[in-house]
């Protein structure tokens, strides 16, 4: 609790144990106590964590994909497909959404008019301009040019 922010004083107290400031916290009372411990956030369970479909499924929204979408379009495209865990299934639909996000992203990331970035060199890429008489001589070409 100590460490969840609590004051000691207040935890010495809720173990039983006598502190200097007994009566003021006795005058609080049990509800005042109780909430300080409910908000200390203790518990004997674990936190349940989202899985990772579920956050893809989140960051898939926030692209403004429709991740229920994706998936019905996908099972009513294959209806005879089956898994033979749902462990595999989550796996699949994990691969779907994040090749739809893949694609979202590389839509709203390319360059307008430009069809892909490797056919007009990358993006990043610098064309600098060589002078004929800086080029090697099998390159330069016959003299009478």
């Amino acid at each position: 609790m100590k460490a969840r922010g609590v004051d000691n004083d207040y935890i010495e107290y809720m173990m039983g144990h006598s502190v200097d400031t007994y009566h003021d916290i006795q005058m609080k009372g049990p509800e005042f106590l109780r909430g300080i411990y409910a908000a200390s956030g203790l518990s004997i369970r674990p936190k349940t964590q989202i899985s990772k479909l579920e956050m893809l499924k989140q960051v898939a929204r926030a692209w403004g994909l429709d991740p229920d979408r994706i998936l019905t379009t996908e099972a009513q495209a294959y209806p005879q497909r089956t898994y033979a865990s749902p462990i595999q299934g989550n796996e699949h639909n994990t691969l779907l959404i994040t090749a739809a996000l893949k694609d979202a992203v590389k839509k709203d990331l390319s360059p307008r008019g430009i069809k892909s970035w490797p056919a007009n060199g990358s993006p990043g890429e610098i064309r600098t301009p060589v002078s004929r008489f800086l080029q090697p001589l099998f390159l330069r070409g016959s003299r009478a040019d």
